[in-house]
């Protein structure tokens, strides 16, 4: 959809929560969805749970180098043992090194809803990248684990749709507890959610917080 340069990273929105990351020559994809061309240049895949729309194993295999690492909730394993690369399963509070990259897996879960409960494992995740630090908050609302990143992130990849995931209000609220430099609204467009929800949530945040809608 578009891509951002953020203090030497790049940061490209494919399509919903679908995002490539790219910083100090390593690679990262989050939740690769509907990619269209076969890139084959990933050197680590994020799935943050095992839904169609965030463990896609056809478009993991269209973005994932040959020698490429694949971090995935543990839910997401047994739709993934069809590569013969890593697959490195991951839960919240789980920490790993990859590549230069760091990555920390934290709780993902819906408080209002039933599609993402607590105990069915699904994660966000916080990634370090070249001195960038970077999270994407899975399918998940609004919850109080969040004020534990106040300040300690760069940019945060919120979903802005409701339905599945936190209300653009709610994304706000998330937002204004985490305080980052940088938030990215995703989620939306794809499934549920339009391109005015993301324009609302820029709208609510002037004075706040800098949003790149990409």
């Amino acid at each position: 959809m578009g891509k951002l340069l953020f203090k030497g990273v790049e940061i490209e929105h494919l399509t919903h929560a679908a995002f490539r990351v790219e910083g100090s020559g390593t690679v990262l994809y989050i939740d690769p969805f509907k990619v269209v061309e076969p890139r084959r240049d990933g050197d680590v895949i994020i799935c943050t749970h095992d839904h169609y729309d965030h463990c896609s194993p056809e478009d993991v295999k269209k973005v994932i180098k040959t020698e490429g690492i694949i971090v995935a909730a543990e839910n997401c394993v047994k739709k993934l043992k069809g590569f013969r690369n890593e697959v490195k399963p991951i839960k919240p509070g789980d920490e790993a090194i990859i590549k230069g990259c760091r990555i920390r897996a934290v709780p993902a879960y819906n408080v209002n809803k039933p599609y993402h409960p607590r105990e069915y494992g699904g994660i966000g995740v916080v990634v370090e990248l070249a001195g960038v630090r970077l999270y994407h908050t899975g399918d998940s609302d609004l919850i109080s684990e969040m004020r534990d990143l106040r300040g300690l992130v760069d940019v945060v990849l919120i979903p802005v749709s409701g339905v599945y995931v936190m209300s653009v209000e709610e994304a706000v609220e998330a937002v204004k507890m985490i305080q980052p430099a940088l938030a990215i609204p995703m989620h939306y467009g794809a499934i549920v959610g339009s391109a005015s929800d993301a324009e609302k949530f820029k709208k609510l945040l002037e004075g706040i917080c800098e949003v790149a809608i990409l």
